[in-house]
């Protein structure tokens, strides 16, 4: 993801509205920059083959317990 000055000013907003401080745009832009990576590696979209797997686990879990 390319990150604008559009996006550090829209950060630093964010982050003085948050944590009540001002911060300048070489620091915003390195927490945003952090930030942005942070989501990349945590978040995984769940493909429909692991949906699938978790239904069945689901319908085999429920089966047992009845």
């Amino acid at each position: 993801m390319n990150i604008t000055d559009k996006d550090v000013a829209e950060f630093q907003t964010l982050y003085k509205a948050r944590f009540g401080k001002d911060i300048d745009r070489t620091e915003a832009r390195d927490k945003l920059s952090k930030l942005v990576r942070q989501m990349e590696i945590v978040y995984q979209p769940i493909t429909k083959k692991q949906v699938k797997d978790l239904k069945e686990k689901d319908a085999k879990k429920q089966s047992q317990n009845d």
